[in-house]
Formats: structure tokens, sequence, C-alpha cells
């Protein structure tokens, strides 16, 4: 049995999402167990990880003070969703905070108000944070910057869950357009 954690890091490292495929049964098990993690949305809402079946959608964790790759990849997210055109509308596209300290709900109502109505910003407690992590396999470490403040280094891997919530695949930081558009028409059906 291939362990999880080498597959992804595989793909992660720039091997090409090509080796991840034909691992369905080893990125189905991802994001298992988790049901019951208690969230709050952008919008203030709490919910329950259960609660988020009935849409295809696409995961990323990440944190709104990042500098270049979450606002890079939200962006490629929503824009490959509109190119995929009414099919797209069905995606909803999650941002799980990395940075609970700094991401209120109200905070990343703000910053995802310009990427349109199907990006939805989530935090929580931090062992509700963990535990979404370990079930995704996603390492975050707070590194202090020279000015004083910090800046989260995190896995930056975006995972595409279909309508029960099941990750069908992966896309990874630095995809062409053309790929991200194929996993994502995939996954809602394009």
């Amino acid at each position: 049995m291939i362990d999880r954690r080498k597959m992804l890091g595989a793909c992660l490292a720039g091997l090409g999402l090509g080796a991840c495929g034909g691992q369905t049964s080893e990125l189905s098990a991802l994001g298992r167990g988790i049901d019951d993690v208690l969230l709050t949305s952008s919008g203030g809402e709490d919910l329950a990880w259960r609660s988020l079946r009935g849409r295809p959608r696409a995961l990323f964790f990440g944190f709104t003070h990042c500098p270049e790759i979450c606002p890079v990849t939200i962006y490629e997210l929503t824009a490959s969703a509109e190119r995929l055109g009414p099919p797209g509308a069905a995606l909803r596209i999650d941002f799980v905070t990395v940075d609970p300290e700094r991401d209120t709900p109200e905070r990343m109502a703000s910053y995802f108000s310009g990427f349109g109505p199907n990006v939805t910003g989530f935090t929580g407690s931090e062992a509700a944070l963990g535990r979404l992590r370990a079930a995704f396999d996603i390492t975050a470490t707070r590194t202090p910057l020279a000015s004083g403040d910090y800046t989260m280094d995190h896995t930056a891997t975006v995972f595409l869950l279909d309508r029960g919530a099941i990750v069908r695949d992966v896309i990874a930081y630095g995809s062409t357009q053309t790929l991200i558009d194929e996993r994502l028409g995939s996954v809602i059906g394009a």
C-alpha cells in the first residue's frame, strides 16, 4: 500500500500530478472522520464539516496575510470556474485558515468579497483546525519575520471534493490553467 504522505509529498515536490493518477483510493482516504468538526464561515455561520456536502468543492488551506500563493490560488480557481461556464457555478471554493489568530470571520469576509460569491473562508478553534489539517495531511508553521510580524509556511495543495465531500483529485501550486480547468471540470462533471 502506498503511504499517502509520500504520495502527496511527491506531488508537492513537483514530480507531477500525473503521478497521483490511479490513486483514487488513497486520495479518498483524506478528509475522513471529521464530520463533526465545527467551523465558522466568513459569513459568521457556525456549521459542522458534514454540512458542506451536496456541491463539488475546491478546498485550500491558507491565510489572508499570504503575499502570493493564497491569493493567486483563489484567483486561479475562480477564473477556472468562470471559464467552465454554468457547470462552474456549482463549484464551491473553500479556504480553511492556517492562521486563526488573524483570520477572523470578519477579516475573511472582507478579503474574499472581491473573489465572488462562491468563495468562503472558514476558521474555528485550534483543535478543530488541527483535526482538519491532520485529516488532509496539511503542514503549517508559524515563521517569524525580521519586522516582528510573522508569516505561515504551509502546504499549498488544492483538494477537489465531490458532492459527497470525498477527495477525488488534487492540484499543486503552479499547475497550468489548462490542467486546473480539466481537474475542476472533472470533479463538477463539466
